[in-house]
């Protein structure tokens, strides 16, 4: 169980009614995550759990996960997460993040949670809480404030020229 306290906020209501769809189509297209065996587990108005499992693809030379995969599973969760306050039409693409590294990642498998701050006309503003699961422990590894652009026309899919 995480040790992370999360501020209440105000639910979300997603504008669009098949944002769970929306977003396990648009994961099922990111090539980090299907590469490295990330997986999408709960998806919820405000709300994204992705897990990744740690392999020689994710470790770094001290044979912790690297922090660039740590910053990616929590780019993805809160990046999600914001999928949730979005429109039908729309995307998001980050803006901006900002990660603190809380303790090294070293265990089995890494669970990053994300969840909307604020949806607001142009930005959404997310954060995103990661763990490491160490002897099947959840120890705290990382935290990330997140603002993403909201944008059309940007659709999920392969990647075309």
């Amino acid at each position: 169980m995480a040790t992370f306290e999360t501020v209440r906020r105000k639910p979300l209501v997603p504008p669009d009614e098949n944002f769970e769809e929306k977003i396990r189509k648009s994961f099922l297209h990111q090539g980090v995550m299907t590469a490295l065996k990330g997986e999408l587990v709960d998806v919820q108005p405000g709300y994204v759990e992705i897990h990744l499992p740690f392999s020689e693809a994710t470790r770094q030379q001290h044979g912790f996960f690297h922090g660039g995969m740590v910053a990616t599973v929590a780019d993805s969760a809160s990046g999600y997460a914001a999928y949730t306050a979005l429109e039908e039409d729309e995307e998001c693409l980050s803006a901006e993040f900002k990660i603190n590294f809380l303790s090294p990642a070293r265990g089995s498998k890494l669970i990053a949670r994300g969840s909307v701050i604020k949806a607001g006309r142009q930005l959404v503003i997310t954060e995103a809480s990661v763990s490491v699961v160490r002897d099947g422990q959840e120890i705290d590894c990382a935290l990330m404030l997140h603002t993403l652009a909201r944008a059309k026309y940007v659709k999920s899919g392969p990647h075309t020229d």
